[in-house]
Order: structure tokens, then sequence, then C-alpha cells
């Protein structure tokens, strides 16, 4: 029992039955269908001020309407992944969804065919002053379009080109099982159960069997893993040519909107600091009593401490946010107040943690897998860190603005837990210490195993893009030799898992994603001296209610963090410093 038995989201919040999202969707398509209709390329060519504001007012609806379907299906899988009907609604949803994609495709187009100059004269107009970073922001695009019937075609062609690849991944993961015995007798475990046991498990000698049974199961898929990894490449390097993006990583930092030289030198920083990583094995492999830290070990429980109740997790989770910010605790309080957190273990409900808003309309949903352990209310907190963020932001700006470029997105989840640690080490010694050896296994994770993840990637297009296919040899090979600069000589890897971390992992799905991690740990590090500060509880709102209505750098800049500064990481990897230090003593 973990006392969050019941614990279920209310998803009659966002629809009140399956019909009602039916209808919504229905009536949304109609609407993008008189969208497109209305404002053709040549109305928008001509538009003024009060005509775009009017059409974007309709563009954000358009939107509001796509994601809550697209979400509400998505939740409805992920809490009973085990009822045939939750897919069939969701391939319902999913057929729908494309009216939308062409209806704000076919502005974004429209918006990036016009000149500079009247474009940005546009933007500059008071009405339409929520969405000017969305208007200028879409420009940085306008160098990699091409004509409205090649956007269309490409468009149709992705469900049958990458998308399928990625569902196949999937699939082939998400088919694969074994038997296997933790002590509580046999029973037949999914991957996804058997990775939390290989990484978590109290017990080393669980952990071992957990680890080979999980290399069992995946090595027989491998050569098709593989086969999808490098359709997808491929796919992505023949359409960044037709672009004419430079480099593989170029269209990942245009979404975020960030500089391909801030992100080197982040990527460098991480680089220069794997010492740190180091440094912790061997702290970790003294904690655990053993001689060297194995692949095995590397987030294994350390510190025993007793279970946290449901109840005792929801208190101090949301007191990070009321000590921040009164509004702020306020809004992580309305999830747990208003049935939007679904936290008990079942069957058919998918492991894991993550954080949806939806849109402005409708309030976020969270799930969690709520064990009582340390780590979920870690997890719990950083997820309470998205939704208060976009609940902030929901309330001051429209659906083209509120949600930030990854980079962004993860620095106010990644904070809100690290403030945890930090209260705990100042209010219960023994916790805080359990507390930062996770947050210190967690540095590992989002700093250093991340910048290997982006350098095995750029690593993987540069083979492809030179002619040579990816087959599991060679992503093993590649992952395998950035992966050994992050573990060192102070952690083994007795049955070579390391090599197969590509497999099972999500870059396939987006490409670059993990040096947002990178970029977040250390900002949200940063940030905890900031945050006794006078007045950073005000300027912290005003960041989050800004949502993506502005750059990463301006946003940033509200925080007093400047994007610019050569020293930016510095005090990040100074923090990291610091709980090594506690943790050495």
């Amino acid at each position: 029992m973990t006392g969050a038995e019941g614990v279920r989201w209310d998803l009659t919040l966002l629809a009140p039955s399956e019909q009602a999202m039916k209808d919504r969707l229905e009536r949304g398509v109609a609407d993008a269908a008189a969208f497109v209709e209305r404002w053709r390329a040549e109305t928008i060519a001509a538009v003024e001020p009060a005509g775009l504001a009017e059409l974007l007012r309709e563009l954000a609806e358009l939107r509001a309407t796509r994601t809550e379907g697209e979400w509400w299906a998505f939740l409805l899988v992920q809490a009973d992944s085990e009822n045939p009907a939750t897919f069939d609604v969701q391939a319902w949803v999913d057929s729908r969804l494309p009216h939308f994609d062409e209806a704000i495709r076919h502005f974004e187009n429209g918006w990036l065919e016009l000149a500079d100059d009247r474009a940005e004269t546009l933007a500059l107009d008071e009405s339409v002053g929520h969405d000017r970073h969305y208007l200028l922001s879409l420009r940085r695009f306008r160098p990699f379009l091409l004509s409205p019937a090649e956007e269309r075609v490409l468009a149709a062609r992705e469900a049958s080109a990458s998308t399928a690849w990625k569902s196949l991944y999937s699939h082939t993961l998400g088919a694969l099982a074994a038997r296997f015995d933790d002590g509580g007798g046999e029973r037949t475990w999914p991957l996804s159960e058997l990775q939390l046991a290989r990484a978590t498990h109290p017990q080393r000698d669980v952990r071992r069997r957990a680890t080979a049974a999980t290399q069992t199961l995946l090595e027989p898929v491998l050569p098709v893993l593989a086969q999808c990894w490098d359709a997808v490449l491929a796919d992505h390097i023949s359409l960044d040519a037709l672009r004419g993006h430079a480099d593989p990583m170029e269209p990942r930092n245009l979404e975020n909107e960030i500089e391909a030289s801030v992100v080197e030198g982040l990527l460098s920083a991480a680089e220069a600091h794997y010492d740190l990583g180091h440094r912790w094995f061997r702290v970790k492999a003294r904690l655990l009593g053993v001689e060297r830290l194995d692949t095995i070990d590397r987030v294994a429980p350390v510190l025993e401490t007793s279970p946290v109740s449901w109840d005792e997790g929801q208190r101090l989770a949301v007191e990070v946010f009321a000590d921040l910010a009164p509004a702020l605790g306020v809004a992580a309080e309305a999830f747990f107040r208003e049935r939007r957190i679904d936290a008990e273990l079942r069957r058919g409900k998918r492991l894991g943690f993550f954080s949806i808003s939806p849109s402005t309309r409708v309030p976020g949903f969270i799930l969690v897998s709520w064990t009582g352990q340390l780590r979920s209310l870690v997890a719990l907190t950083h997820e309470l860190g998205h939704g208060t963020h976009l609940a902030l932001a929901a309330k001051a700006q429209s659906d083209n603005s509120f949600n930030p470029g990854l980079t962004i997105a993860e620095v106010p989840s990644t904070f809100a837990q690290l403030l945890l640690v930090d209260q705990m080490l100042a209010s219960d010694h023994e916790l805080g210490r359990a507390a930062l050896v996770s947050a210190l296994d967690d540095a590992v994770i989002n700093l250093f195993m991340s910048t290997a993840f982006a350098r095995s990637e750029r690593a993987a297009y540069g083979l492809r893009a030179e002619g040579q296919a990816l087959t599991h040899e060679r992503l093993s090979d590649l992952f395998d030799a950035e992966m050994a600069k992050v573990w060192g000589e102070a952690m083994s890897d007795e049955l070579g898992f390391r090599k197969l971390t590509w497999a099972g992992a999500p870059f396939i799905y987006w490409r670059f994603y993990t040096y947002a991690y990178v970029f977040a740990f250390l900002v949200a590090a940063g940030l905890l001296s900031r945050s006794r500060e006078p007045g950073f509880g005000a300027r912290y709102e005003r960041f989050l209610s800004a949502g993506g209505s502005d750059s990463p750098e301006a946003l940033l800049r509200i925080l007093g963090v400047d994007l610019r500064d050569p020293g930016l990481w510095d005090e990040g990897f100074a923090v990291i410093e610091s709980w090594l230090d506690t943790m050495s003593t």
C-alpha cells in the first residue's frame, strides 16, 4: 500500500464525455476548413493589423481544440493501456488532427511569404501584442521554407515516412516482456518494469538479474530498432538538404531559439566537468559499500528513508511552491483539490511521470507512479513545476504563445525539484542527504549523460550522411564510446549494458532534445542562490506567466540570467560541487 490508492484524475474537466470531445473536434475540423477558406493566401498577403488580430484569435481557438483532443486521447491511453477501446478513440482523434495542422500550416506559410518589412510592421502593431513574439519568431524559419505545394506534399507523406518508423520502434519495444522474479514471486514483467527494477531496486542482485533480463529481451530486436533509427535519420538528412539546413542540429536550435554557439559552449562546459560525475561515482560506491560502482548501481537507492505517504508527499510538494510565491502554492494545490493527478499504481496504467497542459481553456493534468519512495516525491515536484508554470502562463497568454520551447520548459520543473532538495537539507538532515543522492544521480543523467547522448546522436547523423548504414553494432559503438567518457574509471560495466543506451531511448522521436536538460539543470541550479534574494518570487511569477511569449534570452533576463555571459554555467557547477562536498563528509 502506498497511500495513493484511488488517486485518479477526473478527465471530465477536459471533456465531460467521449461524445462531447468528438463533437468538439468535429466542429473544430469544420472551423479549420472555414479558416483556410476565409483567410486565403491573398487575404493574408493584404491583411491589416485589425484583421491579423482576428485571424490570430481564430488560430488560437483552433490550436486549443486540437491540443485538447490530442492530449485527451493520450491521457485515456496512459491511464488504461490494456483497454482496446482507448486505442480506437486515439486512432479516431489522430485522424482529425491533420485538418487542424493544415490550417495552422496554411497561415504560417502565408505569414512567411510576406516581405520582412511588412511582417515587422504588422507584428509591432499594438493590436497583436500578445502574439508578437510568435509572429516575429516564425520568421526565423523563412529561409528554409519550400513552396506551398511542396510543404503540403511533405506534410502528407509524414505518416508513411518517419512516423511509421517511429511507430514500429514503439510497438517493437511495447511488445517486449519476460518472466521475472524480484523476490515476490515469478510473473510476466513488461520491459518498462524491468527497466525500472534494473535501475532502482534496492537489492543489487535483483538489479543485476533485471539488467540481464532486459538485455536478453533487447538483443533479438536490435536490428529492427537500428533500422528504425537508420530510416528516420536518413529521412531527416534528406529533408534538411531540401530545406538548406547545414547542420542536423540546426532545426532543433531554431525551435528552441538558441544559437548554435550557446549550445556548443553548453555541451563543452559539461564535458569539461565530467570529473564531477566521476567524483560522485566514487562517493556513491563508498555509500553503497562496494569497491567500485557498476552500471547497475548508477541510480540505485543509497540511504534508506521511511516511505513517504501520499498525504505527506502532497504537503511537502505544495510547500515548495507556496514558499516561493503564494500564487504558485495555489496553482500546485489545485492539482490535488480538483483531482487532476493520477497517482495510484494499477494494472493497465503506464508507468512514468509527466505533466500535460492542453490549452489555456482547460486545466493541466499530471501522471505519477507513486511508490512512496523519495524519488516519487522528487518526480511529483518536478511535474508540478511544469504544471504550475503553464497554469500561470495560461492566464496571461494566448494559445499561440503560452507554450515555451523545450529549453525554457524544463527550467521551472528542474528548479522545483532542486528547491525541494534544498528545503529538505535545511529541515531534515537525513532526509535531505537522501534527497541529495537523488539530485546527484539526476545531475549525472541531465548534465553528463544528456551531453553524451547529444554527441552520440551527432555522430550517428555524421555516419548516415556519409552513406554508412546505422546498424545496431555501429550505434552501440557510437554510444558506448561517449558513455565511456561519462563513466571514466570510476564505474564499471560488468554486463556490457552501457552500449545499449540507444535502444529504447526516445532520441528517435525528437532529435537533439537532450541538450535542453543540460541547459535547464544548470540554469535551475544557478537559480538556487538567487531564490533567496528579495523580490525573487515576484520576478519568478513574471517569468512563468510569460510562457513562450518571448525568446529564452529575454525570458531568462527577467531572472537576472544572461545567456551571453561567458561564466553563465559556473554557478550551476558550483552548486553540484557543494553537494559533493556535503555527501563526502
